[in-house]
């Protein structure tokens, strides 16, 4: 998948959601524009504009840029650390955590509001909770999934009110003509825009990038005994750090993060297959288990596809089609990779895997059928549902501790648990259990017929 397709996958499927917050930017732009036009004509002159208006971004834009890079790191915490403070400095006078109330004097916008401050303690904290344990770290994980797109938003509302808050309650930026306070009014709605806008993308690289981390240290805190909850305490100290970093350190702060940024931008695309392939393999399912079961009516044709796929498919007689993820290649095959999301399609018979191609009309179409010397089999594992075929002797599939040779490997979800009969009948693939089985005593009794 090139960065082009993930670009055009993140818009196809976010569309309101980045048309709503590109809004609110919009709107919290024209209220700044508002905010700054307010005049003393004794504060203008050759470079006082300049220094004025740099003195009141010097105020905000390092701290509202920062929401984005911690929010990418660990948002929980974040706002967790900022609704805590915000209580702590609003009933216990300076109890907040040390150093925090020293970013550029920076107003701290709807955390203020106490009612906030304790709904965010309560929506951060349970998620977080669950994963500081090795028994729920799972559960946990798959809450605070399902709270991402919402979380997003609310870290753009956020930001936007420490925006507002900040720049509007310290600006004296005065125009003496109505021309000047224009100009000046119209750049300030164009840069708080674009701020806005870089606290967004340094976020969203951020976070895959950590949660790129996340995913695999989910093993891990699974099955290992408190390492989920010194993972967690790892966050909240790697958070810590870069907050007091920021106010004590604020050079050194300034690199370190542009290189992480950085960082995250050239693992950008591993990051976000990978998460999207955790997310849609082990995420959901576990989340839908959880909280109701699986569907039983699971619809075998997907509701969202993408529109290349739905062009493509047009006109056709298909039974099947449902999302499908890479875990090993076909040999010589361009334009696959590990974690790569394709769409598999059952039509009068056949079985086939596409995906869209950027730029191009039409799709990349895999076909996938099996012959006598090489079997498709498809097998119910314990994470997920996979289809895949084998080189060398079939030998190796009935020993127990024997490493079966895959080489194509994809998988689907368990959401298609009350469908999996289904599926194995519109596919015709070789159900491996059963083949097991059948090899088991073949071998333990060669005069079997095959």
């Amino acid at each position: 998948m090139t960065y082009g397709q993930i670009f055009s996958e993140i818009y196809s499927k976010n569309k309101r959601y980045i048309f709503f917050c590109l809004t609110l930017c919009i709107v919290f732009s024209m209220l700044f524009y508002g905010q700054m036009t307010s005049v003393h004509a004794e504060d203008i002159d050759g470079t006082g504009i300049v220094a004025t208006y740099g003195g009141t971004f010097g105020a905000a834009l390092g701290p509202i840029v920062s929401c984005g890079y911690f929010g990418g790191i660990d948002l929980s915490w974040v706002m967790i650390i900022m609704s805590a403070s915000s209580l702590g400095a609003t009933y216990g006078g300076n109890a907040g955590i040390m150093g925090i109330d020293k970013l550029s004097g920076f107003s701290f916008g709807v955390f203020e509001n106490t009612y906030i401050c304790i709904f965010l303690l309560i929506w951060f904290g349970v998620p977080l909770i669950l994963k500081a344990f090795s028994k729920t770290n799972a559960i946990g994980c798959a809450i605070e999934t399902s709270q991402k797109k919402v979380n997003g938003i609310m870290m753009v509302i956020i930001v936007m009110s420490q925006m507002a808050a900040n720049v509007g309650s310290k600006s004296s930026l005065h125009a003496a003509g109505s021309a000047l306070r224009l100009i000046s009014s119209g750049i300030s709605a164009l840069v708080c825009f674009a701020v806005l806008v870089i606290t967004l993308v340094i976020y969203f690289l951020v976070r895959y990038l950590f949660a790129l981390i996340d995913i695999i240290m989910v093993p891990v805190c699974t099955l290992v005994p408190f390492v989920s909850f010194l993972w967690v305490g790892a966050k909240l100290a790697l958070v810590g750090f870069f907050i007091l970093m920021a106010v004590f350190m604020p050079a050194f702060y300034i690199f370190i993060s542009a290189l992480i940024v950085i960082i995250s931008a050239f693992l950008f695309r591993t990051a976000y297959m990978a998460v999207k392939y955790f997310e849609n393999i082990y995420v959901r399912a576990l989340f839908k288990k959880i909280f109701g079961g699986y569907d039983k009516e699971k619809p075998l044709i997907a509701p969202k596809l993408p529109s290349k796929v739905r062009d493509f498919l047009q006109g056709k007689t298909v039974q099947m089609v449902i999302p499908v993820y890479v875990l090993r290649e076909f040999p010589n095959v361009k334009g696959m990779h590990k974690w790569d999301r394709f769409w598999m399609v059952a039509e009068n018979g056949s079985v086939y895997i596409i995906k869209p191609v950027l730029g191009k009309k039409e799709c990349l179409q895999i076909p996938l059928y099996g012959t006598p010397a090489q079997k498709m089999f498809i097998n119910a594992f314990l994470p997920y549902y996979e289809i895949f075929n084998i080189y060398g002797s079939e030998e190796a599939i009935a020993k127990t501790f024997k490493k079966v040779p895959k080489m194509f490997h994809i998988v689907f979800s368990k959401e298609y648990f009350h469908r999996y009969a289904d599926i194995v009948n519109m596919t015709g693939f070789v159900e491996y259990s059963q083949y097991k089985e059948y090899l088991k005593n073949f071998f333990a009794n060669p005069q079997m017929p095959r």
